[in-house]
């Protein structure tokens, strides 16, 4: 019985030391994984910009790793995803808030994914191997982000759209935006909203034939229902934190003259403006903090961020136009009048949806497009003749700017009546 006693107290003994000694590892690993972490951390322009995967519906696979519904595996570069089954549904969520929606029997593989600090910088690419794709990109692109889809040896380049890649049936649809395409790596197109894109040919589909003979009307059904429900939690989750926003009275950016000091306020609006780029006038309150943001911005941006910011306000501007919500042009006129040197390259023929206008309201369109190119011309022909005849410059100059907004203004107002 005392050997018994004895050979027990030894176990116990043992036991815990074995536990003390598992406990002091266990502390060992979490200092090590602490220091690790600020090591990486201090290392590294990036915050924690994780990207996954999630089934939404049957089965499917990540590195041909069997995976269950509705559990959310991290994405990493070389990740192969595939849809297996009918009817089978994964969502790639891009940390910024835009998605890639798979089909049953698709198969992607992840080649990049880098998202910076505030967003200012997004490289996000991958290859459909099999199937079909829909890609809901919510993020303004600058001029070192991409958004790149490849397939069989082509690309899709984004800027700022939603898009539909087929290719059992072989096309490339936009629903919204537009797209760049780079055939084989060497001849690149616009591909429009609406006009839908034969993958076989590289010729354009005529759309009633499209909807008649291509479409998945299902599929696309199915995302803008998830599209809708995706932009209204978006929604919610600013209006979350609606007051932490940068407020843009506090930052005096018309005094800023520093390059330096330019690009630390860019840096500093582009993480806010990020969380806004989606938002359509339908919502009136996010839409004019959107383009108060977006306005700051092209102030403080480089020429070609500042061309892409413009182009993209064209859009805003069509998005107006279509929900006949006009009052938000006097936010936007403003800023076009404003950046009126880059006005020239505006063709209102394909940026806004003239089919939504009366014939009336298409003629004054086109005609403020003329007023404003031959304003153009003419600050540039008084420049020339000032040269010679010591023409006051400024004062004509002013002049010129006083019709071109005469003009704005004038359209607006018949707009609003």
């Amino acid at each position: 019985m005392q050997k018994t006693q004895a050979e027990f107290s030894w176990k116990e003994n043992s036991l815990n030391k074995i536990l003390k000694n598992k406990f002091i590892l266990i502390i060992i690993a979490i200092i090590i994984s602490i220091i690790w972490l600020g090591i990486y951390s201090s290392s590294t322009d990036a915050k924690d910009r994780s990207s996954y995967v999630v089934l939404i519906n049957w089965n499917w696979t990540l590195n041909t790793i069997p995976l269950k519904t509705n559990e959310k595996e991290l994405l990493q570069v070389w990740d192969t995803v595939k849809t297996l089954w009918n009817n089978s549904l994964a969502i790639l969520e891009w940390w910024d808030g835009s998605v890639t929606r798979l089909w049953w029997n698709t198969t992607v593989k992840i080649d990049n994914l880098y998202l910076s600090n505030n967003l200012d910088k997004i490289n996000i690419s991958f290859k459909l191997l099999s199937w079909k794709s829909w890609s809901t990109v919510i993020s303004f692109l600058g001029e070192d982000s991409y958004f790149n889809e490849y397939f069989r040896d082509n690309v899709a380049a984004v800027r700022w759209t939603v898009f539909d890649i087929d290719l059992d049936n072989d096309y490339l649809y936009v629903i919204d935006h537009k797209v760049n395409v780079t055939k084989k790596g060497w001849e690149s197109f616009i591909v429009e909203q609406n006009k839908p894109l034969n993958l076989k040919t590289f010729d354009f589909i005529a759309l009633e034939e499209f909807l008649k003979s291509f479409k998945d009307k299902a599929w696309e059904k199915l995302n803008k229902q998830i599209d809708n429900e995706l932009f209204k939690w978006l929604q919610d989750q600013i209006y979350k934190n609606l007051d932490e926003l940068v407020n843009i009275n506090d930052l005096n950016i018309d005094w800023v003259i520093n390059e330096q000091k330019k690009k630390e306020l860019y840096n500093r609006i582009i993480e806010d403006y990020q969380k806004l780029n989606f938002v359509k006038p339908d919502n009136e309150e996010l839409f004019k903090k959107k383009i108060e943001l977006k306005e700051a911005l092209i102030k403080l941006s480089s020429n070609e961020n500042k061309s892409m910011l413009i182009q993209n306000t064209f859009y805003d501007f069509n998005n107006v136009i279509n929900s006949k919500n006009y009052k938000d042009l006097d936010i936007l006129l403003p800023i076009l009048w404003e950046n009126k040197d880059l006005l020239n390259s505006l063709n209102f023929n394909k940026v806004v949806n003239l089919n939504s206008l009366s014939e009336d309201m298409q003629n004054k369109l086109s005609d403020l497009q003329i007023n404003l190119f031959e304003a153009r011309q003419n600050i540039d022909t008084k420049i020339k003749d000032s040269l010679n005849d010591g023409f006051d410059l400024m004062k004509a100059s002013e002049n010129i700017d006083t019709k071109i907004k005469e003009s704005l203004n004038k359209w607006l107002n018949l707009i609003n009546n």
